[in-house]
């Protein structure tokens, strides 16, 4: 038996109040309107909910019973609805954003920053991974979207929408300035201790295929997983590192690095946003995306 969840609404508002007149005014309805709508359920149910006084009305044995079940059902549907209501107008909700260590460094920081600002009832959680492990994560629905390296293979779950670029380099500290002085070829770095990133970064993949590109092969002094520690490690002289130019300016500005210049010229890249094709995205999800996407869309 099918039965209009409005007509339980006004059935429980009339049995809270225990006046028609009273009800009506808080549904913004009229006394007709909620008269009927009784009338209309207790044809349903078969039976009479209120029997009816000088002071108003009042449930019967069934119209009690009908209560004691579905006026919790009404009061957790509305507040479910005020829920929804709440994260479509971004005061509430969840955002899980996947970001690599290139994406955190270089774009991530100030925008989320702006965005908890505009909305700060909305809760957000970003996990830093390699490039390969935040596709896992979104995949699995782990996060919601993430912030990847770019190139990556081709994948039809995928959509992936390029948002910044950013330019590979190799800087040195004082120990190895003099390299900067000159226009060097990419063979040179042979003759010296090379830091990058751990193998498993997508960026120290993009690089390695690179170098083969040039038929040179690096095995490297030292390698981390993170870029900060790369900076710091090539800024006290343990050798020459392969990083993110963007990530480093500042130290490039106050020279505290070097960048080296090479005959080869070394390739752009980008940061890419990544969602799972056919998944559709929360309100505060899709609202950053739109967010990001406006302001740093790469054409």
């Amino acid at each position: 038996m099918y039965v209009n969840l409005e007509l339980y609404r006004f059935f429980c508002e009339v049995a809270k109040t225990g006046n028609v007149t009273k009800a009506a005014e808080r549904l913004y309805v009229s006394q007709s309107a909620v008269s009927q709508s009784i009338m209309q359920l207790e044809d349903r149910l078969g039976c009479k909910l209120f029997n009816r006084n000088k002071r108003g009305v009042q449930l019967t044995s069934e119209g009690e019973v009908l209560f004691s079940y579905v006026n919790n059902a009404v009061s957790l549907i509305e507040n479910a609805q005020e829920k929804i209501s709440s994260m479509k107008n971004l005061r509430d909700g969840e955002i899980k954003i996947g970001a690599s260590d290139t994406a955190c460094s270089i774009f991530l920081l100030p925008f989320l920053n702006k965005f908890n600002m505009e909305y700060p009832g909305i809760n957000i959680s970003v996990v830093n991974r390699t490039t390969r492990e935040l596709i896992k994560l979104l995949k699995n629905g782990t996060v919601d979207i993430s912030f990847v390296n770019l190139p990556l293979d081709d994948d039809a779950t995928l959509d992936i929408t390029p948002v910044m670029k950013f330019h590979d380099c190799f800087v040195a500290g004082e120990k190895y300035a003099y390299l900067a002085d000159s226009v060097i070829q990419l063979n040179d770095l042979r003759g010296y201790p090379i830091l990058m990133l751990d193998k498993s970064s997508n960026s120290r993949k993009q690089m390695d295929l690179f170098l083969k590109s040039y038929d040179l092969e690096i095995v490297p002094a030292i390698e981390l997983e993170s870029l900060a520690l790369i900076a710091e490690f090539a800024k006290i002289g343990l050798g020459i590192a392969a990083t993110i130019k963007e990530d480093v300016q500042k130290m490039l500005d106050s020279r505290e690095l070097h960048e080296l210049r090479f005959l080869e010229t070394l390739p752009a890249r980008s940061l890419g946003l990544a969602q799972m094709k056919d998944l559709s995205l929360s309100f505060a999800a899709e609202a950053f995306k739109k967010a990001v996407l406006m302001q740093y869309l790469v054409i």
